[in-house]
């Protein structure tokens, strides 16, 4: 059954008449709807990284201490600091950072130059003039495994270049060797006759025991002994020289000829001190240069918006330079103000390193102790 109700006109236009009133709100809220899930599906501008860079200037208050030495004469050296200071002539250091987000770069140098001069009361050397260049610069790639609000940690891999150079001045000491080189006739005069006389033991009693000079014990700046090797050079040479007039003298005496003797004394002893001053009043200098490889960490630990706690450390060398290097860096710092830093720390930095040519070369040093950096951060 079907049941049809006839509206009356004045209800027909009441019903068009809300048709569109109805349906505004729902074009509205379509067209709404449209319009945010375009914005929603539109990809996010991409913010770049800053660039980052660092500069500082680190004053490391290093002192030398170890072994270092020349053909297997490697005396302890233990050079602080302060003594350092007082013979040297340039030092300079820097070091910089560039960075933009995870990865950067950076390095450091530090340069010394130094001269000293040792004046020898006792032996055969009146004077021992030292002179130093070493050179140690790093530089390393890293990223950044860890970051937040707290700090952050960084990878570093690099390597390490040191240049050291040395050089050793003598002077010799005439008036005591004349002394030395006459007493050492004398007696090889007196034993001269006797049977199983040791020209050898004369000649370390009078001349080498009276080179300790070239031991380089207690050096005013950190490097080795070079001319080491003089004192059996020089017992060689005194010892020829004896022999080759040994004959001719061992005559005389048997002759009775006191005369004769005492010429060919005179004359053996001007040959042995010309010959001994010679080989003294010379310079010695050597000059070496090596590369580590590296790998190690760093990273920054703040604690507060002003203070933070900073440290770093790294290993290398594998046998490629040295056989082993090990650096060790922790500091409190402060960020003065926005740009500007500063940090006080400990640095400590050890190289084990042989050159095995013919100077038979080692360097087994570890430069210690504060360290005050003033940077700025662009």
């Amino acid at each position: 059954m079907q049941i049809f109700l006839r509206l009356p006109p004045s209800m027909n236009i009441v019903r068009v008449r809300w048709v569109p009133i109805f349906f505004l709100p729902l074009v509205a809220g379509w067209a709404g709807t449209l319009e945010e899930a375009k914005v929603v599906e539109q990809p996010s501008a991409k913010t770049t990284e800053p660039w980052v860079i660092t500069v500082g200037v680190p004053g490391w208050l290093a002192g030398f201490s170890g072994h270092t030495g020349f053909r297997g004469v490697n005396p302890y050296v233990n050079v602080g600091f302060g003594q350092i200071l007082n013979n040297v002539n340039v030092i300079s250091s820097l070091a910089g950072e560039v960075r933009k987000g995870r990865f950067g770069v950076l390095g450091d140098y530090l340069y010394l130059n130094g001269q000293a001069g040792t004046d020898e009361r006792a032996g055969l050397v009146s004077k021992v003039d030292l002179g130093l260049q070493q050179f140690i610069g790093e530089f390393f790639g890293s990223y950044r495994i860890i970051e937040g609000p707290r700090g952050w940690l960084d990878l570093l891999g690099g390597f390490r270049n040191i240049y050291l150079g040395t050089q050793t001045g003598l002077q010799a000491n005439n008036m005591a060797i004349n002394v030395a080189s006459t007493q050492l006739v004398d007696q090889f005069a007196q034993q001269v006759a006797t049977p199983g006389s040791d020209v050898r033991t004369l000649v370390q009693q009078n001349i080498v025991n009276k080179l300790g000079a070239l031991d380089g014990r207690n050096p005013k700046l950190p490097e080795g002994p070079i001319a080491a090797d003089q004192k059996g050079k020089i017992a060689d040479l005194v010892q020829q020289l004896i022999e080759s007039q040994d004959p001719e003298l061992i005559a005389a005496i048997r002759a009775g000829a006191q005369a004769r003797v005492n010429q060919l004394k005179a004359q053996l002893s001007n040959q042995i001190a010309n010959a001994v001053a010679k080989q003294l009043n010379r310079s010695f200098s050597f000059y070496v240069n090596w590369i580590d490889p590296l790998i190690g960490l760093r990273g920054r630990f703040n604690l507060s918006k002003a203070f933070y706690l900073s440290a770093e450390t790294d290993i290398g060398g594998f046998g490629i330079g040295s056989d082993i290097a090990v650096q060790a860096y922790a500091a409190l710092g402060c960020q003065i103000t926005r740009y500007v830093y500063s940090e006080i720390g400990y640095r400590y930095l050890y190289e084990d390193f042989r050159d095995e040519s013919a100077n038979d070369f080692l360097y087994q040093l570890s430069l210690h102790g504060a360290q005050i950096t003033v940077g700025l951060t662009f």
